[in-house]
């Protein structure tokens, strides 16, 4: 039970921090010392929990953000959320998201249809392209350094430097012209205290029917409510 109780302490710890961190300043605040937190973290890592990254610090994973789930709910957070997200997908009438970045790609953890037949239908868990895909290419726009390093290193296709300066200068980003297969999309960065968003909210459509212009200011109006929710919970509560 104590090594239980140690390595829950430590995704405690681990949470509280806006930014990726290192085993020394983990073991500072634990006031353990630095051989039992690395044990510790490597156990997390081959769990699924953390992720270290090239620059040797560690974060948390996406499966981390699911244990919040009931939490959230039970706290009134989760349905403000999908309102909020039933609402802009009524409103634009196509269907809309929020994705975070899985591994080499981007995955949907929330989803609202307009209940119209002129939408497409976002599975959750559906994962999406980081070159191609309008949420991927918003996230790592907006990544820290150290994340788009790694996601290079690990040989995912991303958008060249110019593309990612420029969907930054833009504030949102759109699926590039013959990468959409048939579908249009635009996604907005939810901004978190930590200035690198963890979550991207996008609208979908067939690209027959929908022309993302003129979801940008809904998407964008919503991007901006979603980032107060986010910030008056918990920095990555979107992600539960």
């Amino acid at each position: 039970m104590s090594s239980a109780l140690k390595l829950l302490r430590l995704l405690d710890v681990i949470g509280e921090y806006e930014d990726p961190v290192r085993v020394a300043e983990l073991a500072r605040r634990l006031g353990v010392n630095r051989s039992e937190v690395h044990r510790h973290l490597v156990t997390l890592v081959a769990a699924g929990w953390l992720e270290q990254l090239p620059s040797g610090e560690y974060q948390l994973t996406v499966r981390a953000a699911h244990l919040g789930q009931a939490a959230l709910q039970h706290a009134g957070f989760g349905e403000r959320v999908s309102r909020l997200l039933v609402e802009l997908a009524q409103e634009i009438g196509q269907s809309v998201c929020l994705a975070v970045l899985d591994e080499a790609a981007t995955r949907v953890i929330k989803r609202a249809e307009p209940g119209t037949a002129a939408h497409v239908t976002l599975a959750l868990g559906r994962r999406l392209s980081l070159h191609g895909g309008a949420t991927g290419r918003v996230l790592v726009a907006n990544a820290d350094p150290e994340t788009v390093a790694g996601l290079r290193a690990a040989g995912a296709r991303l958008p060249s430097a110019a593309e990612l300066a420029a969907i930054r200068e833009a504030g949102y980003a759109t699926i590039p012209e013959g990468e959409g297969e048939g579908l249009a999309a635009i996604a907005f960065p939810v901004a978190d205290r930590g200035g690198h968003p963890r979550v991207a909210l996008c609208a979908v459509g067939p690209e027959t029917r929908f022309d993302p212009e003129t979801a940008r200011e809904p998407l964008a109006a919503a991007a901006a409510a979603l980032a107060r929710l986010n910030t008056a919970y918990e920095t990555t509560a979107l992600e539960a």
